[in-house]
């Protein structure tokens, strides 16, 4: 089962079924849509099946947790295996793990997304021990990439993506 996660400023609790609206609402926003969702509006079924997928596989020890913010929901953040479709466009990818963070626009350059992305990372190498962790962002999203490279992580490409030429990176896990 996943772990609720704390740092400073942020609580991520795990996902459940009743956070759908919340999270559909956050993934309808036009500045988190653009790169998470390749611009699309992806209908309230196609994100219910995505929630079902992460808390399924919360029994791996990855999957979906919800972002609060001073009490409030301020987005999710997620470890998962690299999507089939982009593996395939990437073979290097395949059997991966990524993590994932989407965060309410009003929060954004805070440092926020970063703080959760190192809960995900800390959980990542640390409960389910995976050796190193990928990380995907598509190429215009400078934000991402200026984050992931904060968090460690070392750039290895660039490559054809699904909407967006994507950028690839990886972090190893630290071995004492």
């Amino acid at each position: 089962m996943l772990p609720t996660l704390t740092t400073p400023r942020l609580v991520l609790r795990p996902a459940a079924e009743g956070d759908l609206d919340a999270v559909w609402r956050l993934l309808t926003l036009p500045d988190v849509k653009r790169y998470l969702c390749d611009d699309k509006l992806l209908p309230r079924e196609v994100v219910a099946s995505i929630l079902a997928d992460h808390i399924a596989a919360a029994e791996q020890g990855m999957g979906m947790w919800i972002v609060n913010h001073d009490g409030t929901f301020a987005g999710i953040a997620a470890l998962k295996p690299v999507a089939a479709v982009l593996a395939e466009l990437i073979p290097s990818l395949g059997g991966e793990v990524e993590p994932t963070i989407a965060l309410d626009p009003a929060l954004w350059g805070r440092g926020l997304a970063g703080e959760a992305l190192g809960a995900v990372l800390a959980h990542g190498f640390g409960a389910i021990c995976l050796p190193r962790i990928a990380g995907v962002c598509d190429a215009p999203n400078e934000a991402s990439a200026r984050m992931l490279a904060r968090a460690g992580f070392r750039e290895t490409g660039e490559h054809p993506g699904v909407y967006y030429r994507v950028k690839t990176w990886v972090k190893e896990a630290v071995l004492f």
